[in-house]
């Protein structure tokens, strides 16, 4: 009954876009509004009264378990595109499908309806289990945005990447990537040299920089960061080489540059040569600095998509819920060591800031499932249907929604005996094993869309639409069996 409501909200969500009235610009309006201010709130109202010095333990656990998680993801889109069938232009999107999965909408939607009834204690379990999936979605943050899982969609992009319906024609496992090493170095098997997939046209490794630089075109996501941070000029700000100075491009559009006129450069009088020493001594250490300073903006600029309001959000609060002095601040504390602060209304001077925080986040779970259901009524299925990599998935779809999940279960029970999760933390233990089973991140949809050269993600949107379908039927068994265990 729990999940009922949740299965509500999306279908709400998918009957309005059927409908005409949830546009995919409003969706995109509803998910911002969900990413940048109820979830940051629905966090920052569940950790501070949720988190002590009692259970911040927790939080070495759970990332362990996130990032475990991913990592075996991860390995079995690696052995799924290597054993079956899947589109050439779709070789590293199953990887990060696998990878990544869906830690925010349904999993907090779930876990604080099912964490008000028995066995839990409906009084704090609730607010500790949104505050133990938060810690799952800053890991997805840290590995999607800042490791670099959402920047490799790209190479399913890249110039010699077949598209279209070269993409989808079937080829040997000694062509692929990890096949071809075996092949070549353990079978010793012939093996053509490049990839037979490739453009014959252009070489697999470029033999000087001006051809990577051809070769290369600068994805969205880069073009979006750097405007963020550089002035507008008539193309997307260059990138300068850590090792030289000199490798910037023209970004003009060619046909502006055509049509300004050849202007003569004027060639001064020689000067002294004392002069031209200090002339170019001076223009030497402009352009060293400049260059040690576009070197540590492109060293520092995967650090800042880490700096989302849901990772501000997360130390925040964590640091509002161990320090006893400003938790008084927003929340009683008077069953906790501490001073206890109340202002003349009885309730503590910033009780109202944590009111506030309740009221915005009470959407975000809700809002996002709504979002979610719209998602899947714009989903486009390829047709006819023997075009899509059938096996490979329902593979994926069995790894992520049964065979992770199992082994999360037996992770955890053993994570439980050995005492790195305190037997009676029944939140913590259920957080651990539920979000073992989660389909994939829609985010990715989002990104793919971006690189890809028309737009078209229609063999991801039917892999969504498998691992969703299969959701329905999954998380209410892996809920029975979580509940069980614990």
């Amino acid at each position: 009954m729990p999940l009922l409501k949740t299965y509500i909200a999306i279908f709400v969500g998918y009957f309005l876009a059927k409908a005409g009235r949830f546009p995919p610009e409003a969706s995109k309006g509803a998910s911002q509004i969900s990413m940048h201010i109820s979830l940051p709130a629905l966090i920052f109202a569940n950790v501070v009264p949720a988190f002590t010095s009692s259970n911040v333990s927790a939080l070495g656990s759970l990332f362990l378990t996130a990032f475990s998680y991913q990592l075996m993801g991860f390995a079995f889109g690696l052995i799924i595109r290597e054993i079956l069938y899947v589109p050439r232009n779709f070789w590293q999107g199953i990887v990060v499908l696998c990878g990544m999965s869906n830690w925010s909408n349904m999993p907090n939607a779930i876990v604080s309806s099912i964490m008000e009834n028995s066995p839990f204690n409906p009084t704090t379990d609730p607010d500790l289990g949104v505050s133990f999936v938060s810690i799952f979605i800053v890991s997805f943050h840290l590995v999607f945005w800042v490791a670099g899982a959402a920047r490799s969609l790209e190479w399913d992009y890249l110039p010699g990447v077949p598209q279209g319906k070269e993409a989808e024609r079937r080829i040997s496992w000694k062509e692929k990537p990890t096949g071809k090493f075996i092949a070549r170095r353990i079978l010793r098997l012939k093996v053509p040299s490049r990839d037979a997939l490739s453009n014959p046209k252009i070489s697999d490794t470029p033999t000087s920089s001006s051809e990577i630089h051809i070769q290369r075109k600068d994805s969205p996501i880069d073009i979006e960061l750097q405007d963020m941070v550089e002035p507008e000029t008539c193309g997307p700000p260059h990138r300068t080489s850590c090792l030289s100075a000199s490798s910037n491009f023209s970004r003009c559009p060619p046909a502006l540059n055509e049509s300004l006129p050849a202007i003569q450069p004027v060639v001064p009088s020689p000067p002294s040569s004392q002069h031209s020493s200090d002339t170019g001594a001076l223009t030497q250490t402009a352009v060293s600095a400049s260059t040690f300073l576009e070197c540590i903006k492109n060293t520092l600029r995967p650090l800042v998509a880490a700096v989302t309001p849901i990772t501000c959000s997360l130390v925040i609060s964590l640091l509002v819920s161990l320090v006893p002095d400003l938790k008084a601040l927003f929340v009683d504390v008077a069953d906790q060591e501490g001073p206890d602060w109340h202002g003349p209304d009885g309730n503590p001077p910033l009780a109202f800031v944590m009111d506030t925080a309740s009221f915005l986040g009470d959407m975000a779970v809700p809002l996002a499932l709504i979002v979610l259901g719209g998602s899947f009524a714009r989903l486009k299925i390829p047709r006819p249907f023997s075009r899509l990599p059938i096996a490979a998935m329902l593979a994926s779809a069995f790894s992520k929604m049964v065979l992770l999940p199992v082994i999360g279960v037996f992770m955890v029970q053993a994570m439980t005996r050995g005492g790195l999760i305190p037997r009676d933390a029944l939140a913590e233990r259920f957080v651990a094993m539920f979000l073992s089973g989660t389909p994939a991140a829609v985010y990715q949809l989002m990104v793919t869309s971006l690189y890809s050269p028309d737009g078209n993600v229609d063999i991801l949107s039917a892999f969504l639409l498998v691992q969703y379908v299969a959701m329905i039927f999954s998380s209410a068994a892996q809920t029975a069996v979580a509940l069980l265990l614990i």
